[in-house]
């Protein structure tokens, strides 16, 4: 197993004061078959009150609130994961994993995509490889053309986008050709920012795919949580107000580091 030191550090600044700031962050990576982690620590500031859930998909939340004015939020969590070199982990297949969800259903440009294809074989696993091999030069990686409210029909579209849009696109195909596929979101060695990749499901377990790298995922692949899409799998999100109650527009600056080094 390789031994990974996994940091993830944001900070929110904000240009007036606020209060009833509520949050919940999905950035406690789970323990599996393929991947064990240990030494988790974590700083959040400010807070009043933290607790520490499971979601609905298995993840691990700290969710918590300050009710105190505040100008600045930040949080550290860091830890050690030992991960295998393989592609599969072991987990039961939810039937909602088969069908279009908010964010992968298709157009006629992932039609296109799909109708224009010569995928081959009956092996789940072979034909998500294939569908990951056409995706990789259909689409070009481009930052700053697609945001996180965009789907897989518009990137497919524009022929363009980040690991999301790729891992949306690779999603509907799958689907579409009746594989069994999840979105997951985690850490990659040497990213410095969080990273969007795929899995299958071939029958027995759950096989994974980054579509954004043409490659099979191997032990540099830490994984945060999983979902049907990214709505399912946001990271960090809260709402909060402004003393008073008051109307105005508060703006935030932010600042995000993730490192993954071999330990």
């Amino acid at each position: 197993m390789r031994k990974l030191n996994f940091t993830h550090c944001k900070k929110l600044l904000f240009d007036t004061p606020v209060i009833s700031h509520s949050f919940s962050l999905r950035l406690v990576p789970r323990t599996d078959d393929r991947q064990v982690i240990c030494n988790l620590q974590k700083e959040i500031t400010p807070v009043e009150h933290l607790a520490h859930v499971t979601d609905e998909w298995g993840a691990q939340m700290y969710i918590g609130d300050c009710y105190s004015e505040h100008t600045s939020f930040c949080y550290t969590v860091s830890g050690i994961a030992w991960v295998k070199n393989t592609p599969y982990v072991d987990g039961a297949l939810h039937p909602i994993y088969r069908y279009p969800s908010e964010l992968t259903r298709p157009g006629p440009a992932l039609e296109a995509l799909y109708t224009g294809a010569a995928i081959i074989g009956t092996d789940p696993a072979e034909r998500a490889q294939q569908w990951m091999h056409l995706l990789y030069k259909a689409i070009a990686y481009e930052k700053g053309v697609t945001d996180i409210h965009t789907t897989a029909e518009q990137a497919a579209a524009l022929q363009k986008g980040v690991c999301q849009d790729f891992t949306h696109i690779m999603l509907a195909l799958c689907r579409r050709d009746g594989i069994p596929a999840r979105y997951v979101v985690g850490y990659l060695f040497g990213e410095g920012e969080t990273h969007a990749w795929v899995e299958i499901f071939d029958g027995r377990r759950w096989f994974g795919l980054d579509p954004t790298n043409d490659c099979v995922i191997d032990d540099g692949y830490i994984c945060l949580t999983t979902g049907r899409d990214y709505n399912d799998c946001i990271l960090d999100k809260g709402f909060f107000r402004t003393p008073g109650y008051s109307a105005c527009t508060v703006t935030q600056k932010q600042e995000v580091c993730v490192t993954v080094q071999d330990a």
